[in-house]
Formats: structure tokens, C-alpha cells, sequence
């Protein structure tokens, strides 16, 4: 602070000189820019039209384009309703078989087919992302109706469905008993906090 001529008083700004310009302090795009080790990254969609031919001999040679339909594994699925897909009756269906089990299944039969893992079941959109995928299957002497109750009554028998099943038993047993143990862990530590309200109660009873 300095004084002027004629008893005047000059009043020196001390410290950080505001902005010129207001629109300096806005934020900027930059600002709300999500940081790359802060941001999530999908997985890469899969080629729906990825194909496995068996038998594998015929990969660059099986026409699928005549004497071949179209076999999903809603068709099969006990959990499945007739409106959903199901197309086989319900006592002879199989819980969940993935186009994996319907593959080991034809491949026990010795018959041609193109397994499509990515394909989604258009009256059933839950099968993009839960069981997804479908079978070509060459039906050169079957029906399909037969053909699909002798999947059913096949695919349950598969050891590969066996030892997939067991281990997801196993792996829901280890998970369900990992959140038991949390619960009791998290039920130890209130315990305590618990018995000491109690207590504190108990003592401003006994005042009065």
C-alpha cells in the first residue's frame, strides 16, 4: 500500500491476479476425459459366422447348402418352453446342452455336421450371450424329429457333459462357500459392536 500526492491513498493488489477472461476457469473436454487405465474394455465380439466341420477332413469340401438343417440347443433344453423354442416334449428334453454336447452327440453317431458356437437363436435373444451357438447338420437318411430325440436320449450319457457338469457343481459349491464364510466373518465383527450398545443401554437403565 503506497500513498499519493494530496493525502490520496493507492491500494496495491497483492498475490495472484484474477483471470482476464471468466471463460478460462470452465473445465474443458479434457477435463472430463476418462483416463485409459480407468476406462473398461469389452472384449472383441466373436465372427458369428465362425464354423467347425467335422469331420475336420471336410473343412474346404462339405457343402452346407442343400440336405442340411438347422439344430439349436433351445430345441433340446428342458428349461426351455414350446414358445421359447423347446421342440422336443419335456420328459425327453436335457437341462441346458450346449452345441458342444449336440456335436460330441452326431459325432457318436458318425454324421456330418458344421458347428457354429456364436449363433444366436432369433425366437430366443437370450441365447446371444447365454448358450449361444447352433448346429448344421447334414440329415441325409433321418428326420430331424427323430434325430433330435436320439440327441436327447444321447447327450445325457456324454462323459464330457459329466466331467463339465461335475466341475461346475464343484465350482458352485466353492463359491457358495465362500460367501458363507464371509457372512460369518462379517456377523463376527458385529458381534462385538452389537454386545457393546447392549451393554451401554443395560448401564443407562440401572441410572434412572
Amino acid at each position: 500500500m503506497g500513498k499519493k500526492r494530496g493525502g490520496a491513498v493507492r491500494v496495491k493488489q497483492v498475490g495472484p491476479k484474477g483471470p482476464k477472461n471468466p471463460m478460462d476457469m470452465m473445465p474443458t473436454m479434457e477435463d472430463f476425459a476418462i483416463k485409459p487405465e480407468d476406462q473398461i474394455h469389452l472384449p472383441p465380439t466373436p465372427d458369428r459366422n465362425y464354423s467347425i466341420v467335422w469331420p475336420m477332413t471336410e473343412t474346404f469340401t462339405m457343402k452346407t447348402d442343400t440336405g442340411f438343417q438347422v439344430i439349436y440347443p433351445s430345441y433340446l433344453d428342458a428349461e426351455k418352453t414350446v414358445k421359447q423354442g423347446r421342440r422336443v416334449c419335456q420328459d425327453k428334453a436335457v437341462r441346458k446342452p450346449t452345441v458342444s454336447d449336440i456335436s460330441l452327440g452326431l459325432q457318436s453317431l458318425k454324421i456330418r455336421h458344421v458347428l457354429q458356437p456364436y449363433k444366436g437363436y432369433s425366437r430366443d435373444p437370450a441365447t446371444i450371450w447365454d448358450n449361444p451357438g447352433r448346429v448344421l447338420v447334414d440329415m441325409s437318411g433321418h428326420t430331424k424329429g427323430q434325430l433330435m430325440l436320439e440327441l436327447a436320449a444321447r447327450i445325457p450319457e456324454l462323459p464330457e457333459r459329466r466331467q463339465r457338469l461335475q466341475a461346475e457343481a464343484e465350482q458352485a459349491a466353492e463359491q457358495e462357500k465362500k460367501l458363507k464364510e464371509q457372512k460369518q466373518i462379517e456377523a463376527a465383527k458385529k458381534a462385538p459392536a452389537a454386545a457393546s450398545a447392549s451393554k451401554k443401554k443395560g448401564k443407562k437403565g440401572r441410572k434412572k
